[in-house]
């Protein structure tokens, strides 16, 4: 298991580092946000353990760009360390996507007691979504085609999620947005149209699969 730890106070910083090195876990550690979603990007960690005050870029905007742009950081546990005075700020932070907090002082051996339980739990829930040649891979957040990698937007994939899922099954345009853009169908709006389009010049393999059910919506249909 990997483990990334963004704190700006450097004895904070080694004290959790030393503690999950112990139990095994693999480390790196960034002392401000930026650094920390440079580090995410390429070390792609199982867990952040994050400051919410942080140089450059704080907690909370720090885990909304995580959760807004999962094929590019991953989907990892995030925990947050916060100060009695900042529970406001975490609270924002649990409801744009943070799995949990602690406030400092806190106990090392009660912050990996609950990550493992996260962890724990994320394990058991991981999920794939397989059509044909095509797999949906919700644990790594990832697509691939006969094997090979397919490159998706966040929207993209979750269009294609929200097709396999329901594959056979005829998806309106209102169900379709309510679920990926999480906004309502009014006249007009081609961005399903546009979608469902970009998908089948990606994914070449089922793009015949993706019916088009006039004056309805889209459905995943099994035949050839």
């Amino acid at each position: 298991m990997k483990v990334l730890i963004v704190e700006d106070d450097l004895e904070i910083q080694q004290l959790v580092s030393y503690f999950f090195s112990k139990e095994g876990y693999e480390v790196e550690t960034a002392s401000d946000g930026l650094e920390g979603l440079r580090y995410l990007k390429k070390f792609k960690p199982d867990l952040v353990i994050l400051d919410i005050m942080l140089p450059s870029l704080d907690g909370k905007n720090f885990t909304k760009i995580v959760r807004e742009l999962p094929e590019e950081y991953g989907n990892p546990v995030i925990i947050m360390l916060t100060a009695k005075t900042e529970i406001e700020d975490v609270l924002e932070g649990l409801e744009i996507g943070a799995n949990d907090y602690m406030k400092k002082p806190f106990d090392p051996r009660e912050l990996i007691l609950r990550s493992k339980k996260f962890l724990n739990n994320g394990a058991k829930v991981s999920k794939k979504y397989i059509f044909r040649d095509v797999v949906v891979d919700d644990d790594r957040h990832l697509v691939t085609e006969d094997g090979r990698e397919v490159e998706l937007s966040k929207k993209e994939y979750d269009l294609l999620h929200l097709l396999i899922r329901n594959k056979g099954l005829v998806l309106s345009r209102e169900k379709i947005l309510d679920k990926v853009w999480n906004t309502s169908y009014y006249a007009g709006d081609r961005s399903v149209d546009i979608y469902i389009s970009k998908l089948r010049e990606k994914i070449v393999s089922i793009s015949k699969n993706i019916k088009t059910v006039k004056g309805v919506g889209y459905k995943l249909e099994e035949k050839r």
